[in-house]
């Protein structure tokens, strides 16, 4: 726990070892942590980190919640817990209703673990239809199906993103989500322990990055190598320039995870106006006409409906959210009423769906065992255009100091590393559709990948550029061979496709299937229908040029801050 070092005879180490066994509240552990000199936004963040309380009940062993609610969320993702806490700063009654489990599980907590979690049951999978630009294959998409969602699973990365992705938003119809606007909202939420200007030092989400001392030698080597290319270190990706190599922003403190759970739902349920709920899959949204009533859910296998005085807020995620929505009668008519689902609203959802494309990719055997990461494993990031005439970055770079490579591919070897690119501005689409009227029936996803020609001249430029930095002479001593491509020097364009194709795998990051403008409006109603609204990484009109988990975080934020000043 490399913060206590700084404090003297270790009375902060004792604090938490007082916290974490019960015997000491949140409210007394913050009071002890400001009088040792420790901020306010540290000490919340320390207080939400290290509390060993369970977050909320299992309807597998609870009873069913009884009165009034005036609000209820689906999920607690990156969006759905954000929107909580501010949310929560209201009198009002607020039932959060989350279909996985809880987070009392290490893997999810200890940020070098993050991989395994998704061998756990936090972690439930969607297989996607065969894509035909990248060989045939399905691809596999995890998504969280615990407290936390995909916060508790991810890699941690905390990226903004760019400021022309908020400012294309607003010209595409979300009023008020323009880089001007949503940044006092990025700022609000968080503590960036280095400070800089934009950035916040007092919200209840902690943010850092890797220490020196601890930096991994090939995250290391990642920045010589950019250097020597030509390209200028930025201090933080969050700062006013997103392009060049930076040790990341993540949100981990002392080696654990600050999912959205940990930083904003634990806080919020201090108050006692929220009750949470987990093995709670919602089945449907219920209608008066065009107004949402509420919502029926499942409490220990049964069905429970529930009414909601004020609003339903839905934070399901990218394909649970607009899955529920068509489920529930909101969608598009035709497909609706050949599955013999009544129509509540005629909109596009499931339309427009975008992913980051990972290529995984380049591929390293290692001289011998790599170091495990202090942190999680991807230190490193580089954002970059392919072309000086593009507006934003279009490309990814980033070492991972394990083996990592699609299904596409096979490693034969235990020790290596690879640096992954990424397409960050992807312009090819897909959909999600329902197969069937039955709600636990999995959906019909469609990716898309690289349907669009601007996707593959980004692809390649970008992991052309991976392999320059993996033989940079900063690798030399740890670099036995490159296994991936599989052919020395250059490859034509008949190889580069061949081996683009078989390399492409999800980066985790589905948006963009109930987007504002299209089935939401900019304060993310849903059109036509009142009492409802979607707050998560599906309303975006264009996925971010960054990782998704900070652009969701303040989605979910902002929606919760707009409520609160509307009641």
């Amino acid at each position: 726990m490399a913060y206590f070092r700084s404090r003297k005879d270790g009375e902060l180490e004792r604090a938490v070892v007082e916290y974490r066994a019960g015997a000491m509240s949140r409210r007394a552990f913050i009071r002890r942590a400001l009088a040792l000199g420790v901020s306010v936004g540290m000490a919340g963040a320390l207080a939400t980190s290290w509390s060993g309380k369970a977050l909320a009940q299992s309807t597998k062993t609870s009873d069913m919640p009884d009165g009034e609610f005036d609000f209820i969320v689906i999920g607690t993702g990156s969006a759905g817990s954000a929107c909580i806490h501010q949310l929560a700063k209201t009198n009002a009654r607020i039932l959060v209703l989350e279909a996985g489990r809880n987070d009392d599980l290490e893997e999810v907590h200890d940020s070098r673990l993050w991989a395994a979690s998704l061998g756990t049951d936090a972690t439930k999978w969607f297989e996607t239809l065969p894509s035909a630009h990248t060989d045939g294959r399905n691809h596999m998409w995890p998504r969280g199906n615990v407290l936390g969602g995909t916060s508790a699973l991810n890699a941690m990365i905390y990226a903004r993103g760019h400021r022309t992705d908020y400012d294309n938003w607003a010209s595409m119809g979300a009023t008020g989500w323009s880089f001007e606007d949503v940044l006092p909202h990025f700022i609000e939420m968080e503590t960036f322990e280095p400070g800089g200007e934009n950035r916040g030092m007092s919200g209840p989400l902690f943010i850092s990055q890797p220490e020196d001392g601890l930096k991994h030698e090939g995250a290391i080597a990642f920045m010589n190598s950019c250097a020597d290319l030509g390209f200028e270190e930025n201090p933080s990706f969050n700062s006013e320039r997103m392009s060049g190599q930076a040790w990341v922003d993540f949100n981990i403190r002392d080696q654990r995870r600050q999912s959205s759970a940990t930083a904003f739902l634990r806080p919020a349920m201090e108050g006692g106006n929220v009750t949470v709920l987990t093995d709670a899959p919602v089945q449907k949204l219920n209608f008066d006409g065009t107004r949402c009533t509420g919502v029926t859910y499942l409490h220990n296998g049964e069905p429970v409906t529930i009414a909601a005085q004020n609003e339903v807020i839905l934070s399901a995620g990218a394909i649970d959210s607009p899955r529920l929505l068509m489920a529930s009668g909101v969608g598009i008519a035709e497909d609706l009423s050949a599955l013999g689902i009544d129509v509540v609203a005629d909109l596009p959802v499931g339309v427009g769906l975008q992913d980051h494309i990972l290529g995984a990719g380049v591929n390293y055997e290692a001289t011998g065992p790599v170091p495990v990461s202090h942190y999680n494993h991807s230190e490193v990031y580089m954002w970059e255009r392919s072309d000086s005439s593009l507006r934003s970055p279009d490309m990814i770079a980033l070492y991972v100091s394990v083996p990592f490579a699609s299904t596409g591919h096979s490693l034969d070897y235990e020790n290596g590393y690879c640096i992954l690119s990424g397409v960050a501005t992807p312009q090819s689409r897909g959909y999600v559709k329902l197969a069937s009227a039955d709600i636990n029936e999995a959906p019909i996803v469609e990716t898309n990948y690289l349907a669009e020609e601007q996707d593959w001249r980004s692809y390649r430029a970008a992991t052309e550029l991976c392999r320059e930095i993996g033989a940079s002479e900063h690798y030399a001593e740890y670099r036995a061979r490159e296994t991936l491509p599989q052919k020395e020097g250059d490859l034509t364009d008949a190889e580069w496709r061949e081996f683009l194709s078989a390399s492409v795998n999800t980066y985790f990051h589905p948006t963009s299937t109930c987007q504002i403008g299209k089935v939401v409006d900019p304060e993310l109603k849903v059109m036509g229908i009142e009492g409802l609204r979607v707050a998560d990484a599906s309303v975006m009109p264009h996925i971010t040029t960054s990782n998704t988990n900070a652009p969701s975080m303040m989605i979910g934020w902002r929606t919760g801050s707009m409520i609160t000043q509307s009641i």
